[in-house]
C-alpha cells in the first residue's frame, strides 16, 4: 500500500484526510465522554447498566464510522480506495449494518426514556417503531449490495427519511415539556435532524433513484439491442 497519491493537489486525498481527521476527533470525544459518564455514574448504581449499554452502542457506531472512513468504499459499484481484504464489500457492509443499527437503538432508548418522563404515548410508540424500520432499511441495503441494484439504496434511504421524520415528530412533541439546557438540546437535535432529512430528500434519495433509472434504461436498451442482433433478417 502506497500513499504517494496523498497530496494537497489530489481532491480524493483531501477528502480522505478530512474523513480521517473527523473520525479521529469523534474517537477522541468518545473516550472523553466514556470517562466522564463512568465517573458520573459511580454513585448511581441503578443506572450503571443503562450507561454501559449506551457506551457500548456508541462505540459500535463511532468506531464503525471511523473504520469506513479510513477504508472508504462504494459498495454497489465495487470500488475501494485501498486494495486490502478489510476493504471487501462484505466486511464494510457488515460493519455499517452493526453501526447503523446500534445508532438507531440509541435513539430508541433516549426517546423511550424521555417519553416515560413526560408520559407521552406518541414518543413511546415512535421509540418502538424506528428500530424495526432501520432493520428493514439494512435489508434493502444488503439487497442493493448483493444485486448491485440501486433500487435497494433508494428504498433504504427513503426508510431512513421516514424514521427520522418520526424522530423529529417525537422531538417536537418533547420540546414543550422541558426548559433550560434540556430544551436547548432538544432544539439542537431538531435542527440536526431537519438538516439530515433535507439531505436525504433533496440529495440522497433522488441520487440513488436517478442511478437506478439510468441502469434500468441501460439494461432495457441493451436488451433491445440483443434482440435486434439475434433476429434473422427478412428475406
Amino acid at each position: 500500500m502506497t500513499f504517494a497519491w496523498v497530496t494537497s493537489s489530489n481532491p480524493v486525498a483531501v477528502w480522505w484526510l478530512f474523513l480521517v481527521v473527523v473520525s479521529a476527533a469523534n474517537v477522541t470525544l468518545w473516550f472523553a465522554l466514556r470517562h466522564h459518564l463512568r465517573n458520573a455514574s459511580r454513585n448511581l448504581r441503578a443506572g450503571m447498566f443503562r450507561v454501559e449499554l449506551m457506551i457500548f452502542l456508541s462505540a459500535a457506531y463511532v468506531f464503525g464510522c471511523a473504520f469506513r472512513s479510513v477504508l472508504p468504499r462504494a459498495d454497489v459499484q465495487r470500488i475501494a480506495l485501498f486494495d486490502t481484504w478489510l476493504s471487501s464489500i462484505a466486511v464494510g457492509r457488515s460493519v455499517a449494518t452493526i453501526a447503523e443499527i446500534c445508532f438507531v437503538i440509541q435513539w430508541a432508548i433516549v426517546l423511550r426514556q424521555l417519553g416515560d418522563m413526560v408520559k407521552s404515548d406518541t414518543v413511546r410508540n415512535i421509540s418502538k417503531i424506528i428500530v424495526p424500520l432501520i432493520v428493514v432499511a439494512e435489508c434493502c441495503s444488503w439487497y442493493a449490495v448483493i444485486t448491485t441494484n440501486f433500487l435497494g439504496n433508494t428504498v433504504e434511504n427513503s426508510i431512513w427519511a421516514v424514521a427520522f421524520l418520526l424522530i423529529a415528530v417525537a422531538l417536537i412533541r418533547l420540546l414543550g415539556e422541558f426548559r433550560g439546557l434540556a430544551r436547548l438540546g432538544l432544539g439542537a437535535a431538531i435542527a440536526g435532524v431537519s438538516f439530515y432529512l433535507a439531505f436525504l430528500v433533496v440529495i440522497d434519495v433522488p441520487m440513488y433513484f436517478a442511478r437506478w433509472q439510468e441502469e434500468w434504461r441501460t439494461a432495457r436498451h441493451c436488451s433491445s439491442c440483443s434482440r435486434a442482433c439475434t433476429t434473422p433478417p427478412h428475406v
